[in-house]
């Protein structure tokens, strides 16, 4: 590499590797070029992984025994001659000083000698080998074109003057220059970060097409805006494999947008519900940058507060390339440091997307783990510092994790309930604490009254009778549970020093999540330690058998799975819903959408079951915490020695769950439990992590439900004995499975030291913040350690009390604290393993088959693979239910499209492959970035804030919330998802098998499952049918024509069903109840074959924005 001054300095050569695995290699076309030599041209949906190769003498460590070749190659993210000419540069999508971009050239031309074709012959069989096709080609079926640089970059950034021309000709800006707004200016980004277009390819001519047509723009609607979020639609997933579709909706030449009429009368999408708030996110890889378009997210107190200034704040997630998945820590190891030195340019520098300079403002605490942070764009008057210092006051904090934890109190998603019409009064009240233990951590009162009052105004799951127990909540610095307790008057907040983190401006009461039951599970590390306490294998494996044979049953008997499902609750109350469709008759018609969620909630639950030896129990509750304010329960006592099994020395829990098979509402829906109990909190790892508890029936007590209550006395108290449980949120398994009850009973609970924060002595300063955040991603050893304990417990004969693993216990402990101390948590080499039992399914040469209680389990249980089926008939009882007319269904239909538009999205956003996954929130891949542990609890407000969004929709077309008016709008949007499925199965390929559908073009059908009740109420309706027969497809379906779309968005924005102003509307003009009958055509064949007879043929995908005909209508 030649250095680029005239003058010339020292020359060096730098080698540099491209790793590409074969997963991600896919085919390759060998070029005959000429006599003298051939060619291989790649062509790769994302960037490899690249390597820079250093000294070899310096490549040797002390610390290893080894070494090896690759021990000279380190990871590298810039092939450049210099990288301090950039040091200081913000990240953004054009690279600057850099000429070489090896994050975004990812097609390469390889050319080899002639005398290398031997070779190439023994590659060429390797690689088929491995199912990657190899094309032949000449020279003459392609076309080098020269190379050309970006312009666009240039017009839409010019370059600063300079001071000589600081006069009145430097206010004449170039004639080239382009000026465009923020949105369109970041959709644009969108469009090239995402390779759908090329900046090669973005002309002048292109971009002051883009500016006259933003020109125009309404204070509703940006037409620039629009065409540009047509192209970023998202119609493909954004995991690797679904790359290679990528090429299929590249434009090459992007003047031709201008003619396309679907493109130019795209629309905005619709209303958010209030508690929303539009999130722009930007993901940074080693290489290069990708740029999300604005997406619906739960919103939090911050993006409250600053809510007009939305679109300055980033979502900001670091990662690897996409075939690698996130960044993994590397505490001892110096090969990946370009990559964290890429995360610090990065949070130090800032990141310059659309224009505009974001800096780093702060990480909410889960995102923290994951490798995220907020960024925001300053303006004159708000910086980062001064939100920083309205989220609250925290410089007396001068322990670096504590001080960004607090940040991260503030970035909790949350809702705001209406203010009490008598306002609310903060009263104070002591920590009930003995011997240095606080036995109320994290617990506060509520009234139940006012519990009552938060339910009504928060809108959280309005099929909930029951009343919430508890109350997980933010309050200015506050944070923890509210529990309901009749002797609080109604206006009051009983808050507790444990509770107070620090002080903030807020002083709103916010809502982050109510208390739920859901069925108790073991997992890989609860079997370990309850085996290893006396509980026999074949407890586990008769568990498991009878489970595999329920989830076979369920699939055929419906009354049997209407028993399992009412059973195995799950965190989301799913399987409930699940359990009442079957009772409204889906499993009888074998309804397809209802049959494909049944057999998602089977390989769900089977892959679990495989994967984390997830065994349900049938006898258990997983639940919140809290306490018994009224200290009537028997608290532990520590003169109790280990191994007593004395049942009146045991400590004492209260506990009220749902009786299975029981509606909620019905008499007698709630059950105490009493007995001898197992109790403990995941992660469990040291043996004593799991305690024997007796569950009593204490009548003051009975007022709480779906909450294990601890006492309030004792030695010592029980949450912190279950691996450092606290009661500010955290949940509890308790089992009454007596089979499950081991034989050794109080096991010393984990001592360990805890290690001491690091602390400065001055102020926390933003740095301080930026450099903890790259330490913790580089020194992060949480799940190594997990894994090294679970080998170690399965390789040594004592398990969980080896010493090894005891001390591993403990060093999980400190990993877990690690975000809050500073300190990580060292594995040292001694403790590391060096084989693995096969169910961690390590690579072969580092397995050996477990014969313990893990290993039986893992070979007893089969893979599941899940395919969609949608060969099934849709439920003739809701198809014949209404008689409606065409224009209602072209209405819904445009509905449809956008629900279905922002369910791609949340796939693309997760990771998750199937529309099914996503409504259940059953997802069965593992997420590319950050942990599937809590994936499916987090996946619930998205979904629930989804259903709303588009269940709000369809009210304000119907214009009323009442059954006679609204059931006809959601059978419409039954029936136009059939018509759908009718049409794409009408355009097989003749000779497919009957019913089969290729995945990609299946058409989206759980749009009207928003309505899952409502369908139930449809079809068990008992009323005649206003149709004798199924009707068939109507022909509107194939003309909806895009020519009118400009008023009937005007229609639709006056509807309130259009997201007009970043503002969520009223109820808008609808159809008044008034539905007509629909107008019968032609068979679906006939209405096919009189399309392809047009000129013009459109075709209708589950993206598509077409016709807004219906609302046209809506003000009539």
């Amino acid at each position: 590499m030649r250095h680029p001054s005239p003058i010339g300095m020292l020359e060096q050569i730098q080698e540099y590797k491209a790793h590409i695995p074969f997963t991600h290699l896919k085919k390759i076309v060998f070029i005959d070029i000429d006599e003298s030599n051939w060619a291989l041209l790649i062509h790769l949906p994302s960037p490899p992984i690249f390597y820079v190769k250093h000294d070899e003498a310096g490549s040797h460590s002390r610390s290893k025994s080894t070494w090896f070749a690759r021990d000279a190659w380190d990871r590298t993210v810039d092939i450049t001659y210099d990288t301090s000419w950039f040091k200081d540069d913000p990240v953004s999508l054009p690279r600057k000083n850099q000429f070489i971009d090896i994050g975004r050239w990812t097609t390469y031309r390889l050319i080899f000698s002639r005398s290398t074709l031997p070779a190439w012959e023994q590659m060429k069989a390797a690689l088929m080998d491995f199912n990657i096709k190899v094309d032949n080609a000449t020279s003459k079926e392609f076309v080098m074109v020269p190379a050309r640089l970006p312009s666009c970059w240039d017009q839409l950034e010019p370059q600063k003057r300079n001071s000589s021309e600081s006069n009145n000709l430097a206010l004449l800006s170039n004639a080239e220059d382009t000026q465009l707004p923020y949105d369109v200016r970041y959709q644009l980004e969108v469009c090239i970060s995402q390779g759908l277009l090329n900046e090669v390819d973005v002309t002048t001519e292109f971009l002051q097409k883009l500016a006259k047509l933003s020109k125009g723009s309404t204070r509703r609607r940006d037409r620039a805006k629009d065409l540009l979020m047509y192209i970023s639609q998202p119609r493909i997933g954004s995991r690797a494999v679904d790359r290679e579709k990528l090429d299929d909706k590249r434009v090459y030449n992007p003047i031709s947008l201008f003619e396309d009429k679907k493109a130019m009368s795209h629309y905005p999408e619709i209303s958010i519900p209030e508690h929303c708030q539009w999130v722009r996110k930007v993901v940074i890889t080693p290489t290069t940058i990708y740029l999300s378009g604005p997406a619906p997210e739960p919103s939090n107190r911050v993006l409250r507060q600053y809510a007009k200034h939305e679109d300055r704040f980033l979502r900001v997630q670091f990662a690897d390339e996409l075939i690698k998945g996130r960044i993994f820590p590397a505490p001892d190891d110096s090969t990946d440091n370009a990559l964290f030195n890429r995360v610090h340019r990065t949070l130090q520098n800032g990141i310059r997307v659309g224009g505009r300079h974001f800096q780093y403002l702060a990480s909410g605490n889960s995102q923290f783990r994951e490798n995220g942070a907020w960024f925001f764009c300053p303006t004159d008057f708000l910086t980062c510092d001064n939100i920083r210092s309205w989220m609250g006051d925290v410089n007396h904090i001068r322990i670096v994790a504590k001080y960004a934890a607090r940040l991260g109190q503030c970035f909790s998603t949350t809702r705001v309930p209406k203010s009490s019409p008598i306002g609310q009064t903060i009263k104070h009240i002591q920590d009930i604490e003995h011997n240095g233990w606080c036995f109320t951590d994290g617990v506060g009162k509520i009234a139940p009254s006012r519990a009552k009052f938060l339910v009504e105004n928060l809108n959280m799951n309005k099929t909930y009778t029951a009343i919430p127990s508890v109350f997980q909540f933010r309050l200015g610095g506050c944070k923890g549970i509210l529990v309901q307790w009749p002797d609080v008057p109604f206006n009051d907040v009983h808050l507790r020093p444990s509770q107070n983190k620090f002080t903030a401006i807020s002083k709103g009461l916010e809502i982050v999540k109510t208390s739920r039951y859901s069925v108790a599970t073991l997992n890989r590390q609860t079997i370990m330690i309850l085996s290893c306490l006396g509980v026999p294998d074949t407890v586990f494996i008769d568990m498991m058998k009878k489970q595999v044979a329920n989830y076979e049953n369920a699939m055929e008997d419906p009354q049997v799975a209407m028993q399992i499902l009412s059973k195995y609750v799950d965190q989301n109350g799913v399987t409930t819903t699940i359990a009442q469709m079957i009772a409204d008759g889906f499993m009888h018609t074998k309804e397809p959408f209802f049959m494909t969620i049944l057999q998602v909630w089977r390989a769900w639950s089977m892959r679990l079951l495989r994967d984390k030896a997830r065994i349900v129990v049938e006898q258990g509750a997983f639940v919140f915490g809290c306490v018994d304010e009224s200290r009537t329960l028997r608290g532990h006592s520590d003169k109790t020695k280990p191994g007593n099994t004395n049942t009146d020395l045991l400590p004492q829990i209260f506990l009220q769950v749902p009786k299975a098979g029981i509606k909620p509402g019905e008499e007698g829906e709630y059950t105490v439990i009493t007995g001898v109990c197992i109790l403990g909190r995941n992660p469990s790892l040291h043996p004593g992590d799991i305690r024997v508890v007796e569950a009593v029936d204490v009548p003051a007590l009975r007022h709480l439900r779906d909450t294990v209550v601890f006492p309030a006395v004792g030695d010592r108290d029980i949450p912190s004995m279950c691996s450092g449980g606290d009661l500010d949120g955290d949940d509890y398994f308790v089992i009454w499975d007596p089979r499950l009850l081991p034989d050794e009973w109080n096991y010393p609970p984990m001592h360990h030291d805890t290690l001491k924060p690091k602390e400065i002595k001055r102020d926390v300063r933003v740095t301080d913040l930026i450099s903890f955040f790259v330490r913790y991603m580089k020194n992060d050893a949480l799940s190594t350690i997990a894994h090294a304990h679970l080998a170690k417990c399965d390789a040594l004969s004592e398990g969980p009390k080896d010493p090894q693993c005891i001390e591993l216990a403990g060093l999980h402990s400190n990993a877990v604290d690690y975000p809050k101390t500073g300190q990580e948590a060292y594995l040292k080499p001694s403790l590391r393993p060096k084989q693995f039992p096969h169910f961690m399914e390590k690579p072969p040469n580092k397995t050996y088959h477990s014969k313990r209680i893990l290993g039986k389990l893992y070979d007893r249980v089969a893979k599941i693979n899940f395919k969609p089926q949608l060969d099934g008939a849709f439920d003739e009882r809701i198809l014949r239910r209404y008689a409606l007319e065409g224009e209602t269904l072209k209405t819904v239909r445009m509905i449809k499209r956008q629900h279905d538009k922002a369910l791609r999205q949340i796939m693309n956003q997760y990771d998750i492959g199937t529309e099914f996954e996503v409504w259940s929130t059953f997802v069965l891949s593992k997420p590319r970035v950050g942990s599937e542990y809590k994936r499916q609890e987090d996946m619930e407000p998205v979904m629930t804030n989804h259903r709303e969004r588009f269940r709000e929709a369809c009210v304000k077309l119907a214009g009323s919330r009442d059954p006679k008016i609204l059931y006809p709008v959601i059978a419409a949007t039954y029936l136009a998802t059939w018509e759908e499925v009718q049409m794409a199965l009408a355009k097989r390929p003749r000779g497919e098998e009957e019913g089969e559908l290729i995945t990609d073009e299946t058409p989206f059908i759980s749009f009207p499952w928003i309505f899952n009740y409502e369908l139930g109420q449809i079809a068990t309706s008992k009323g005649k049918f206003d149709l004798e027969e199924v009707p068939k497809p109507t022909a509107a379906l194939l003309d909806d024509d895009s020519a009118n779309d400009d008023e009937e968005f005007e229609r639709l924005a006056g509807a309130g069903v259009i997201d007009s102003d970043n503002q969520v509307t009223g109820i808008g003009h609808g159809f008044g109840g008034q539905i007509l009958p629909l107008v019968n055509t032609a068979q679906v064949t006939e209405a096919v074959e009189e399309q392809e007879a047009n000129e013009e043929v459109v075709e209708l995908d589950e993206d598509e924005d077409t016709s807004m005909d219906a609302l046209a209508k809506l003000a009539d």
